[in-house]
């Protein structure tokens, strides 16, 4: 019985070590691979297909123009088109969500999927407008 404690501790020392480890992960130099966003709701049918053009065109430009980093001491930077921004980024310990916090707002995304040189979130659109998916690679 004097065992089930250590083992208690060493799954808690894996699992602890798992999140850092996911965390570091985040650390670097990122581009916009791609990006996607719903269709606003209630658009005329009539606009869909201009609404989807524009989007296209829009991310083809941010791809070319955009850049994250994240540091090691949980801040960031960003440039967005032109629009630059820094923050802190905190990666929770199961690695399904990423909260950034810029000029005292924060806001948590989705973290779909993290690999050394792959970042996917889904961040939610403001008034229930679905989710906008970014991708970033390093």
């Amino acid at each position: 019985m004097k065992k089930l404690p250590l083992i208690a501790f060493a799954i808690l020392l894996l699992v602890a070590c798992g999140g850092a480890k996911k965390s570091k992960l985040v650390v670097g130099d990122w581009k916009i691979a791609d990006m996607s966003a719903p269709m606003p709701p209630n658009m005329p049918d009539s606009l869909k297909g201009q609404y989807q053009e524009a989007l296209k065109k829009q991310v083809e430009s941010m791809k070319a123009s955009s850049s994250f980093n994240y540091k090691e001491d949980g801040s960031y930077n960003y440039n967005l088109g032109g629009q630059t921004g820094a923050g802190t980024w905190k990666l929770n310990d199961g690695g399904n969500e990423l909260t950034l916090t810029e000029g005292g707002k924060s806001d948590v995304n989705k973290v779909v999927e993290l690999t050394e040189n792959k970042l996917v979130i889904e961040a939610p659109q403001p008034g229930n407008g679905g989710n906008l998916t970014l991708t970033l690679a390093k």
